[in-house]
């Protein structure tokens, strides 16, 4: 019964080439995969845990290196002020002996030195200790009557251990800066070492060397401290896990390995590393749990399933796709050969491929297609130029400007103005004159600038003068050449279209031009109703002209052909461009490049 279940499953199999496909592509991939997982993870775990090991006993020795260098600095800034002669030599002066107007003097040499040392960038404030019988030694600003430090902590520490410092929090001098560290040290008497004329304490903030160990560690639930011999807590990256590990810092035997260790922290393996800093009883602790890291290569596991399931499904896809792209490409030969033999020479076969079967089909396509590409490039390319040429015709003709002139020549006739005829005969003969231009496409900046004022003259003597040409262009552009009839048309849209669209009012029009990067770029500028800033990018655009044609009046056919016109004489890098502001104005920039004779 079972053989007959195997029989049964190969008969599927063999009995389509997809089905085969699949069966041997499924195992060829799934086996691999696995192999390949097994052995990724496998590695990826170890990297993992050693790169995390790594990097933190490299961040715990800089941490460690910056913070001694730091305390070094304060300690040096410290022995600065306590060796200093004329600083000791104030001290140990005698109070009955003392009169006041050299106690003003020295404390504002006492205040001159503290404030000096507390520029150091480490330092936060200087506290200055004195005899209580000198008259500023009620200052209570960095300068402090010595009994203040009866019965403090740090000066208990001081007179047990017969030191002259000691690192401490500010909790051992007050308790109102849990913010600050300090280094308390003893003035001793140069004549007298057993008698401390003063101490000075340097405080600094905690913030700083929380700072420093918190980039020990990236990984959450972590924990760098730094504790003294009291078991002190001096500095924590994190309060709240320090109180979870605690009992086990306190009992951590004091070492000096800044090496990852294991630890049994709560029936949890952790690694544990600790360092002790250079003049003082303080130490650094970090605890890594290793839950931690092995959240981490979690994770990772997970996204390298994720990529094994993604990879291996769109493997599975990639080669049904591929097969079946086979099957539908030869029956599409099959197709084409069947017509051929009916004598039908214009059934192209789609080729999307580069292999001997794309080969084979580019190479049918290209026997039964060869004239017919050409004959139709030929037509397009035909088309596009006589389209090219009409527009061309209908810009330089102008009609419309045409009637509108001719009527209001008849009108001037009609009410005898004899004079004004006359000009505006001239203008427009003149006008015509250079819009033929003998025949040439190509005309001199110069001749075009004088096309255009003519047009605005003409303008001007229809509409009562309400347009004001502006021509700023310097002499050494005028020389170059452009496609004749450019600008008359970006004139005529600013007039029609910007100026009276903002009604019965007065306008003026701006011609600049510059030459930036050996490029000509003329720029015409309106103070008309200008353009919505949606519009901006169907200007040029074929589908605006075809369906508001009716609004246009011609003149959106003009600015598009200029452009095409420019691209087609320059190349794509020229053309128009458009910037405006709505109800403010518009400006057309003209790039063009720089040529003094004609193509």
């Amino acid at each position: 019964m079972k053989l007959n279940w195997v029989r049964q499953l190969i008969k599927t199999f063999n009995s389509k080439l997809i089905n085969q496909f699949l069966f041997m592509y499924s195992i060829l991939i799934i086996i691999p995969l696995t192999i390949l997982f097994t052995y990724t993870y496998t590695k990826m775990s170890t990297m993992i845990e050693d790169n995390i090991i790594l990097s933190t006993e490299q961040a715990f020795d800089q941490s460690c290196s910056y913070i001694t260098y730091k305390l070094s600095r304060i300690y040096s800034t410290s022995n600065s002020i306590v060796l200093d002669d004329n600083f000791t030599s104030i001290l140990r002066k005698n109070p009955k002996n003392y009169p006041i107007y050299d106690q003003v003097s020295d404390l504002y040499k006492l205040r001159s030195n503290l404030s000096y040392n507390q520029n150091n960038v480490d330092i936060f404030t200087i506290d200055l200790y004195v005899n209580k019988d000198f008259i500023y030694s009620n200052e209570n600003v960095n300068i402090y009557s010595m009994n203040q430090l009866e019965n403090s902590k740090w000066l208990n520490k001081i007179n047990s251990d017969n030191s002259r410092f000691f690192w401490c929090p500010s909790s051992y001098l007050r308790s109102d800066s849990p913010d600050l560290l300090c280094l308390g040290k003893t003035i001793v008497n140069p004549d007298n070492y057993s008698e401390n004329i003063g101490y000075v304490i340097l405080n600094f903030k905690k913030h700083d060397l929380e700072n420093i160990i918190g980039k020990i560690n990236s990984i959450d639930g972590s924990i760098s401290c730094i504790i003294n011999s009291n078991d002190d807590v001096i500095a924590s990256t994190n309060d709240s896990t320090y109180m979870k590990y605690k009992d086990i810092i306190n009992n951590v035997k004091p070492t000096n390995n800044t090496k990852l260790s294991n630890i049994n922290i709560h029936n949890n393996t952790s690694f544990i590393q600790s360092s002790y800093i250079n003049n003082t009883d303080w130490r650094i602790i970090n605890i890594v749990p290793y839950e931690m890291i092995n959240s981490q290569i979690n994770t990772q596991r997970y996204i390298l399933i994720i990529i094994v399931l993604i990879f291996g499904g769109a493997s599975l896809c990639a080669g049904y796709y591929f097969f079946n792209s086979i099957n539908r490409r030869l029956s599409k030969v099959i197709r084409g050969m069947r017509e051929v033999h009916a004598d039908t020479l214009d059934n192209f076969i789609e080729n999307d491929g580069d292999d001997e079967l794309g080969e084979l089909i580019s190479n049918y396509n290209y026997m039964i297609g060869k004239m017919s590409i050409l004959v139709d490039e030929q037509y397009k390319s035909g088309k596009a130029v006589k389209n090219a040429e009409l527009k061309a015709l209908q810009s330089q003709i102008n009609p419309h400007f045409l009637y509108n002139t001719l009527d209001m020549i008849n009108w001037m006739a009609y009410k005898n103005m004899n004079s004004e005829i006359r000009l505006a005969v001239k203008n427009l003969a003149k006008f015509y004159k250079l819009s033929l231009n003998k025949g040439n496409d190509i005309t001199p900046i110069e001749d075009e600038l004088h096309h255009v004022s003519l047009y605005v003259e003409i303008q001007n003597m229809r509409y009562s003068n309400r347009i004001s040409l502006e021509i700023n262009v310097n002499s050494d552009i005028r020389s170059y050449l452009i496609p004749k009839i450019t600008l008359q048309p970006i004139v005529e849209n600013s007039i029609t279209h910007g100026i009276f669209a903002k009604g019965n009012v007065e306008g003026k029009i701006i011609i600049t031009g510059s030459i930036v990067n050996n490029n000509i770029y003329l720029k015409v500028s309106d103070d008309g109703i200008g353009i919505k800033e949606s519009d901006l990018p169907l200007i040029l655009s074929s589908e605006k002209h075809k369906s508001k044609n009716k609004e246009s009046k011609g003149s959106g056919y003009g600015i598009k052909n200029i452009n095409e016109r420019l691209k087609l004489y320059y190349g794509d890098d020229y053309g128009l461009s458009f910037s405006s502001i709505y109800e403010k104005g518009t400006t057309v920039t003209i790039k063009l490049p720089i040529i003094l004779e004609a193509l």
